[in-house]
């Protein structure tokens, strides 16, 4: 495959991950309670997942919500880096998977869809994260075996 048609390709990849992952938060989700301004879904306790997870009765349901948050921001910290080559480095990709997380909440927030969690916001950015060390763990493979 040539480079630009694959350069498209991932491109149109991260344009699709993009809308999967606005179509989530938005669309189909399970709380698809509508919420009133009196009665906003905001839980600023950080860790509180976590603690769930540690202390409650659900220890599997507490964990596929931190594990599925986590992994909902992999390929944005994945394909990043490939669709922009200026956001290379981890810094860079933690702080957009951040913003966009923050966009997310914020909006979900604003429109009442869904509940506001400081735990999205940080299993999301922990996402990004592992997705850009994936990235570069994979490229550097890549690199060694481009020369032999």
């Amino acid at each position: 495959m040539r480079i630009e048609n694959k350069r498209k390709f991932i491109m149109l990849l991260f344009g699709v991950y993009m809308i999967g992952v606005l179509s989530l938060t938005f669309i189909v989700r399970e709380t698809m309670v509508l919420r009133t301004p009196e009665n906003r879904g905001v839980i600023l306790e950080p860790f509180r997942e976590i603690q769930a997870m540690i202390d409650g009765p659900k220890h599997f349901f507490w964990f596929m919500q931190i594990f599925l948050n986590v992994l909902l921001f992999v390929p944005f910290g994945f394909l990043l880096p490939m669709v922009q080559k200026r956001f290379n480095n981890v810094f860079a990709v933690t702080l957009l998977g951040f913003i966009f997380s923050c966009g997310i909440e914020s909006m979900q927030y604003i429109t009442g869809r869904g509940l506001t969690e400081i735990d999205d916001i940080i299993n999301n950015t922990a996402g990004a994260f592992c997705g850009y060390l994936l990235y570069a763990v994979l490229s550097a493979v890549y690199r060694q075996l481009k020369e032999y």
